[in-house]
């Protein structure tokens, strides 16, 4: 009995990591509707912040005004909008996604910046209004409200790096929330496998959000991350188990705090081979981006076709390219 619910324990976990790595691959677009008079700290944090990583995501920047189509070639799975001085072309064009089912953040200096929307509650209740005077708040909160706007919160954080810490705390939080309410309901003996599979869950997603694909390889370094929850959570059952109630209490308490060291130990991991891995060319990659400011200055940035005259696109020397708007540079 014991090797058949270890096989299928196995098995599921498998399944799982697949499913994991097809939603991190899932086909995402991304919309930023851009006031060309919006402030210049935004616009920029957006355009900084929207470089996707993988070929599976495409993101369209489209200034208002122009006569581009908002739900053509495809519906945006979520949009961004930056609000400036133009309420009524931001308006029209968020009232016109929502109303299409897409979600939105209008992006502002201060909540009283927002404009009245007349649509109905269905509609409205799909625009978050994300008030922000700086990048880095902007940054912060555009990323929790991305990764949960949509069921493509995985594919999200994998094409967008500023938003894993958001969508791994997320998953950190609903399994260690799940595991702490399987000890209350099935005591803790009972509950220790299933605690077990969920932290292997928990690994699993994170791995692939970080882009690291289901594999052997990374076997060993799951395995690490959950033993270390696993032990103290043994060594508390042992301790406390003969206590009634309070420690009870405390099991539970260990299986939600266990969970969330597995989770951010794993983050940890992943950000640590993140820096080593792009540690080699800080160098090169900062003097890519000062020439391509200065070329932008001098002769200004290539017009991006079909976007119109407000939105500029100005390779950067990585994958994709950088958007510039234009502020940046002359008209």
């Amino acid at each position: 009995m014991a090797g058949s619910s270890i096989i299928a324990t196995t098995n599921d976990l498998i399944r799982f990591g697949a499913e994991a790595e097809e939603r991190r691959c899932d086909y995402v677009c991304v919309l930023a509707l851009v006031d060309r008079t919006a402030p210049r700290t935004l616009a920029l944090a957006v355009r900084d912040a929207l470089d996707p990583r993988l070929p599976t995501s495409d993101v369209r920047v489209i200034g208002t005004g122009s006569d581009a189509d908002l739900l053509a070639p495809t519906v945006p799975d979520v949009c961004v909008a930056v609000m400036g001085s133009d309420v009524t072309g931001i308006s029209a064009g968020v009232c016109e996604l929502a109303a299409a089912g897409v979600p939105v953040a209008l992006v502002v200096e201060s909540a009283l910046d927002a404009p009245r929307l007349r649509l109905g509650e269905t509609a409205l209740s799909r625009v978050t209004v994300i008030s922000a005077a700086s990048a880095q708040v902007l940054v912060e909160r555009l990323a929790e409200w991305l990764v949960g706007a949509t069921d493509k919160g995985i594919a999200l954080a994998a094409n967008f790096p500023f938003c894993r810490r958001a969508k791994v705390r997320s998953l950190i939080n609903q399994y260690a929330m799940e595991n702490a309410m399987g000890t209350a309901r099935r005591g803790p003996g009972a509950s220790l496998p299933s605690m077990t599979a969920n932290q292997a869950r928990l690994a699993l997603a994170v791995a692939a959000i970080n882009g690291q694909p289901l594999a052997l390889g990374r076997i060993p370094e799951v395995l690490s991350a959950i033993g270390a929850g696993l032990g103290s959570r043994m060594v508390a059952n042992k301790a406390l188990g003969k206590i009634p109630l309070v420690g009870w209490i405390f099991q539970a308490g260990f299986g939600y705090l266990g969970t969330q060291a597995t989770g951010r130990t794993l983050q940890r991991r992943f950000d640590k081979r993140e820096r080593r891995a792009t540690g080699e060319r800080p160098a090169r990659h900062s003097l890519v981006s000062r020439v391509a400011r200065l070329v932008a200055s001098r002769v200004g940035p290539a017009p991006r076709q079909g976007h119109g005259p407000d939105v500029r696109l100005l390779p950067s020397g990585g994958e994709g390219g950088l958007l510039v708007y234009k502020q940046d540079g002359p008209s």
